[in-house]
């Protein structure tokens, strides 16, 4: 007898977050990813002095509910048969209204105050760029494609 799966859906997406600086956004990310359903969140080189128990943008205390690893190195804890994708303004990143999502993702945001490391890019097997016509903040970037993610695997399930 053959059973079929009763999962609504296949796949999954975690959040990593490339040397982030700054708690507010750290917060956003992660309220980002318990309202998404994201099932992780790499913190690689992040400040010190985020507390991420501690977090004014995020009162319902994501970090209870979504595993948050801190490491040296995101590719360290990132998932197995996952797919790495930079979220990043480059010349050649494939605009986020264009892009099909992996079945199982890895989204990696850069520093507010800078760029992915080359390093990282390097690794990515995709660098998506959100179509705006200035720079965005950390926490609003991650909420946009965790949001675009849902949108279209809510679409190809209906259609």
């Amino acid at each position: 007898m053959q059973r079929k799966s009763t999962l609504t859906e296949r796949g999954f997406a975690c959040i990593a977050l490339d040397r982030p600086a700054d708690g507010v956004n750290v917060g956003h990310a992660l309220r980002a990813a318990l309202g998404f359903g994201a099932r992780m969140v790499i913190l690689g080189g992040a400040d010190p002095k985020i507390n991420v128990r501690k977090l004014s943008t995020d009162p319902g205390r994501a970090y209870r509910h979504v595993p948050v690893l801190e490491v040296d190195d995101i590719f360290d804890a990132m998932p197995n048969d996952c797919t790495p994708v930079a979220v990043e303004i480059t010349a050649d990143a494939v605009d986020l209204v264009n892009f099909v999502h992996p079945e199982r993702a890895c989204y990696i945001f850069g520093p507010e105050n800078g760029s992915i490391s080359s390093e990282i890019l390097e690794k990515c097997q995709s660098v998506v760029k959100i179509p705006t016509t200035m720079s965005l903040n950390l926490g609003m970037t991650v909420n946009i494609v965790m949001y675009d993610r849902l949108a279209k695997s809510t679409r190809k399930r209906n259609a």
